[in-house]
């Protein structure tokens, strides 16, 4: 019996660091598209992608970013960005994964 507490302790641990894990590094938002063009504004799509995009241990945000346009609600839809880290100018990729009606999911990149 004791064997078997210890296992799903062990269990609801690892389960809990694989959670922690996955947020940590997401590098997603959602917002709500609006307008007769049904487009996430550029600058909550800005916003966003210097509040959320980071990678931990490696790489913090972006000081800044700048989009030419706002991101349509349509699925892999994609705006080429500026962002800057650390006074170097970058091109950050911003792609739509997914619409559920207002809502748009949208992953950040950095283009190579």
């Amino acid at each position: 019996m004791k064997r078997i507490v210890i296992a799903l302790v062990a269990a609801a641990v690892l389960a809990a660091g694989v959670v922690t894990a996955w947020n940590v590094f997401d590098n997603s938002s959602t917002a709500t598209a609006d307008g007769a063009d049904h487009t996430v504004p550029s600058t909550v799509v800005e916003k966003l992608a210097k509040e959320n995009y980071g990678i931990p241990f490696v790489q913090d945000g972006p000081q800044s970013v700048s989009c030419p346009s706002g991101l349509r609600a349509k699925m892999d839809y994609t705006v080429r960005c500026t962002a800057v880290f650390k006074g170097e100018s970058k091109t950050m990729l911003i792609s739509v994964t997914g619409v559920h009606g207002d809502r748009v999911s949208f992953d950040y990149g950095l283009e190579k």
